[in-house]
């Protein structure tokens, strides 16, 4: 799907975590960064300059280096269990290791190296009035997957207060109602640890409240946005138990539908479709026109899912028409940005550029500031598709660095991690490659319940190691028909440089690919596949009623072991796991889960122990 959450990073080590000196003061855990490389040392120092949040942006200009450089020095802060992912943006695990940090400059140099490092923010524009400012940030509030940063002026926060008890007052006293108003405006902000508190707070104190409701929602998005998916499927039905018509008539849509929209990411398409259906009777009901156009450009995402493209279109652009005339903005802008990425994927580049710059003025509309991660990759993918690789990444790390700072984006696409290792390794850029991947591993190994995650995953490691056992799994397993496309598409590729053009396999997997592409109406994939599918048809000839020759990716049943899946099948027996496996044969966990289960089927045994039985 072409519109598909940060990894939970590894926490410190306890004993490094929870350094003491002499006096009892916390210092910085002297393990992990005694450990760091001198520039990785120097990126933890300069993120300390800039605050408990920060940007890649924020650090390369304390640093004046490039963004792209700092790359592996965020990879390595990140795994001492340093720095982690907060939405777009980056954070201290703990804010006591950045002010010791931070205290180790004297104050004039700090001052110094800060006085050019972030520009003053525009001045937010003014809510046009209380309910706009309700329905704008509430709705934000149930949806966001992206942590917006929602810092409320006091003129704003006052109107909002008010427009929170207007609605909260209908079936009780003003004065509850000013409690739970005061409730849910804590759980604004950027402070992603302070909204998990707060949030986790009222929900154990006020269980039958409508407060209670949107903090469950918004545990559920923190969980999402951290990696932790099964958490934040967990805590997005508890939205749902706990509300026993406690929320204002406004609201009652989104609880379900924030829960639909995670179900559509991770491919759930029958559970999503109910909760959808739940979603937009409430909304029909009510008349809640901002509630129905969010609705069907989730659908729309969902038909997309599936491959239904032309039905997924006329979805969202139904669903974009009514945001904007119900003044939502931020839905608004969202749909227009899936809807650039079709024209794309259609080879109607202007159409996409059009629809992008739409998108964008959609969000200057819209008061408050509302990050989304899915305008900045609809924006960079058509800013970059007239580009060659060099000046995509360039594009990449300049423009939109949040894309590689915010694993999310893997879930929303799930061949975003292949794409960038792809353009990575084409513009000479590996170490680029080699964390792009690293991190879709990461998301997967977190969530392995989740086999579109595997895929993906599978799909950026086979990429940047030419594994063709390893995109071949990822085309296999890929849920996302784009996703799966793309997959067969490098598999045809890899085996074409490595065998010729004239290769069976790789003709097979192009015209599979090509298969994909035109069921989901890629027509600018086709165009890019048919001059590789002739130059494959004129250097091998197929002569009619010839037998196709047998190779190891589709083995028949009973067909005897290959070497490599011999060498698995001894070591599985022996007990070792898929990661031990892959250390020792030099390749990936999904590459050894995808023989393994070759391995299965040729043998006709169902588990490892028949495996290790048969093998003895």
């Amino acid at each position: 799907m072409l519109d598909h959450a940060a990894p939970h990073e590894p926490r410190l080590d306890t004993t490094a975590r929870n350094a003491t000196s002499a006096t009892g003061t916390k210092t910085v855990p002297g393990a992990a960064v005694g450990d760091l490389s001198e520039s990785a040392r120097q990126f933890a120092q300069a993120a300390a300059l800039v605050g408990d949040v920060f940007s890649l942006q924020e650090i390369a200009r304390v640093q004046s280096v490039t963004t792209l450089s700092m790359l592996p020095a965020l990879e390595e802060t990140i795994s001492a269990g340093l720095i982690r992912f907060s939405g777009d943006r980056l954070a201290f695990r703990s804010p006591d290791t950045r002010r010791a940090l931070n205290a180790r400059i004297p104050a004039p140099v700090r001052r110094t190296l800060l006085r050019d490092v972030t520009a003053p923010r525009p001045a937010r524009q003014p809510f046009p009035n209380a309910h706009s400012a309700s329905d704008s940030l509430v709705s934000a509030l149930f949806l966001s997957q992206d942590s917006p940063d929602h810092p409320l002026d006091a003129r704003t926060e006052a109107a909002m207060r008010q427009a929170l008890v207007e609605a909260l007052s209908p079936a009780r006293d003003t004065g509850p109602a000013e409690a739970e108003a005061a409730l849910v405006l804590s759980l604004f902000g950027h402070d992603e640890q302070g909204k998990r508190d707060r949030a986790r707070a009222i929900v154990r104190k006020e269980r039958q409240g409508a407060a209670s409701v949107v903090a469950a929602v918004v545990l559920s998005n923190l969980e999402w946005a951290a990696g932790q998916l099964d958490e934040g499927l967990a805590w997005g039905r508890e939205a749902l138990r706990a509300d026993h018509g406690t929320l204002p008539a406004a609201w009652r849509p989104y609880p379900s539908l924030a829960l639909a929209v995670k179900l559509v990411q991770l491919g759930h398409f029958a559970e999503a479709e109910a909760e959808l259906t739940r979603s937009r009777d409430l909304a029909e009901g009510l008349r809640h026109r901002r509630a129905l156009a969010e609705a069907g450009i989730v659908r729309g995402r969902l038909l997309l899912g599936t491959g239904r493209t032309d039905a997924a279109e006329a979805e969202v652009s139904a669903g974009v028409a009514l945001a904007q005339r119900a003044q939502a903005h931020l839905a608004a802008s969202q749909g227009l940005s899936l809807l650039s990425l079709l024209s794309l994927a259609r080879g109607h580049q202007g159409e996409a550029a059009d629809q992008v710059w739409r998108a964008r003025m959609e969000l200057v509309a819209q008061p408050g500031t509302f990050p989304s991660l899915r305008h900045s990759w609809a924006d960079f993918l058509v800013a970059a598709s007239g580009m060659d690789a060099r000046g995509s990444v360039d594009l990449l790390v300049e423009r939109f660095p949040s894309l590689l700072t915010s694993p999310s984006l893997f879930l929303r696409d799930p061949g975003a991690a292949a794409r960038l290792v792809r353009l990575s390794r084409a513009a000479g850029e590996n170490s680029l490659a080699a964390a792009v991947t690293r991190r879709v591993e990461r998301l997967a190994e977190q969530n392995p319940r989740h086999p579109g995650l595997a895929a993906a995953a599978g799909h950026a490691w086979g990429l940047l190691h030419q594994d063709a056992d390893a995109v071949q799994y990822a085309a296999a397993e890929h849920r996302a028909p784009w996703a799966a496309a793309a997959a067969s598409e490098d598999l045809g590729l890899l085996l074409v440089e490595r065998h010729g053009p004239g290769s069976d396999a790789a003709l097979r997997h192009l015209r599979a690919a090509a298969e994909r592409y035109r069921a989901i109406g890629s027509l600018s994939a086709l165009a890019r596949l048919e001059p590789l599918l002739r130059a494959a048809r004129e250097s091998r000839p197929e002569p009619a009623g010839a037998p196709s020759c047998p190779e190891r990716y589709e083995a028949p049943a009973g067909a005897v072991l290959t070497a490599a899946e011999r060498r698995i099948a001894h070591l599985v027996a022996e007990g070792l796991t898929n990661k031990q496996v892959a250390n020792r044969v030099s390749c990936s966990p999904h590459t050894v889960n995808y023989h393994l289960r070759q391995i299965f089927r040729k043998l006709g045994v169902t588990s490892r122990v028949e495996l290790a039985r048969l093998m003895r």
